[in-house]
Parts: C-alpha cells; sequence; structure tokens
C-alpha cells in the first residue's frame, strides 16, 4: 500500500514537473510572438521647401478721359484767332527750269596769245618734215570735187610741233575732221632767229587734190 502511494507521489510530480514545462514553453512562444508584433519606429526629418512667391499682381489700367481744359485769363489781353486755311486757294508755283550752256569749242575763233614771228622776221622758212598726208572725203568725191584749197594759220614752236589757230579758208566743212587729224601729225623743222629756236605764226596754204 504504502508502495503504491509513492509511485503516485512520483506519478504528480513529473505532471507537475511537465506541466510546469509545457507552460513555460507556452509562455515562451507568446513572448516571442509579442516580441515580432513590435514594430520599430523611427523618427525622419523631412527638409521643409520655402512656399513658392506669390504671383505678381494684376496691373491696374488706368483710362485716362480725355476731359477738356478750359483757360480762364483775367483781364481783357489780346486775342489771336487761328484760321485754317482753304487748300483750294493755294497755288503752287513751279519754279522756272535751269537754263544750261553747253561750251563748245570753236576752232575758227580760237585765240593764242603767245608771242611768235612772223615767216620775214626768221632766218628761214620752217621745212615740214613729215608728208603731206590727207585726202577729199568720199561724199566730195561723188560730187565730183577733185581739187580742194585750204589755208590755215598755225604756230610752230621751238620743237617743230604745230598748233592749229585758225581755219582761214575751208570752201567744205567736211574736210574739217581730215585737216585735224592732219595738223596733229605734222611736224616742221624749228624756227630761228638770230641762230636761237623761236616761235612762227604764219599762213599755211595747203592744195588737197586726188
Amino acid at each position: 500500500m504504502q508502495r503504491i502511494t509513492q509511485q503516485a507521489k512520483a506519478m504528480l510530480v513529473s505532471l507537475s514537473i511537465l506541466s510546469i514545462a509545457l507552460a513555460l514553453l507556452w509562455l515562451g512562444q507568446g513572448w516571442q510572438a509579442n516580441e515580432a508584433e513590435q514594430l520599430t519606429i523611427r523618427e525622419v526629418s523631412v527638409a521643409m521647401l520655402p512656399p513658392p512667391p506669390p504671383p505678381p499682381p494684376t496691373p491696374v489700367q488706368q483710362v485716362m478721359a480725355d476731359a477738356p481744359i478750359n483757360l480762364q485769363v483775367s483781364g481783357s489781353g489780346p486775342s489771336i484767332q487761328l484760321t485754317k486755311p482753304d487748300v483750294r486757294q493755294l497755288t503752287a508755283i513751279q519754279p522756272p527750269a535751269p537754263v544750261m550752256h553747253m561750251a563748245r569749242t570753236d576752232w575758227q575763233s580760237l585765240e593764242v596769245d603767245w608771242q611768235a614771228f612772223s615767216l620775214d622776221e626768221l632766218d628761214g622758212l620752217p621745212t615740214l618734215l613729215t608728208p603731206l598726208s590727207i585726202r577729199l572725203p568720199a561724199s566730195l568725191s561723188r560730187q565730183g570735187i577733185k581739187q580742194v584749197l585750204i589755208k590755215l594759220e598755225i604756230l610752230v614752236d621751238e620743237q617743230g610741233q604745230v598748233t592749229l589757230l585758225d581755219v582761214v579758208e575751208n570752201p567744205h566743212p567736211e574736210l574739217k575732221p581730215e585737216i585735224l587729224k592732219m595738223v596733229r601729225s605734222s611736224r616742221f623743222s624749228a624756227p630761228s632767229k638770230g641762230n636761237e629756236t623761236v616761235r612762227a605764226k604764219f599762213i599755211w596754204p595747203i592744195n588737197i587734190s586726188e
């Protein structure tokens, strides 16, 4: 009987220990679950941006009314009355056109005031050094003119160069271009007086023939 009682006590002790162990195990699982359910909250600081600037104010359009301006002048001073001219009564005056005078070279009235000697004052007569190259124009030849006498007043300088002073005689104006060409190409021997070269002025007769 005593042996059964001891076995029962041992069994109770074993059950008590098992119950305690189960209780501790259950408590341990609940503690871990509580620990797992806990959340960690950290404070995060966020930089605050400055607020945007306010919008510019809406411009206010000022409407200015055309108010009449009244000037009051005390006293009886002189008055000026402005009148608008009548355009229909105005007459445009056109200035006269300028008159232009064109200068014309006239070989027959050309005068040279150079001092020159005549032929009778020279030591000898100047000699033509170049061939006489002048011919009748075709217009004169068609008219049957075969010979023409012209007389030229010329000046021969110290180098024998010729300057035409005047056309003394020329019955046909068509010959004038040929005369100018001939004078430009002609040359005389240098005139002399007292063994010194001088200028000479004389009449040069030329007989032109075909």
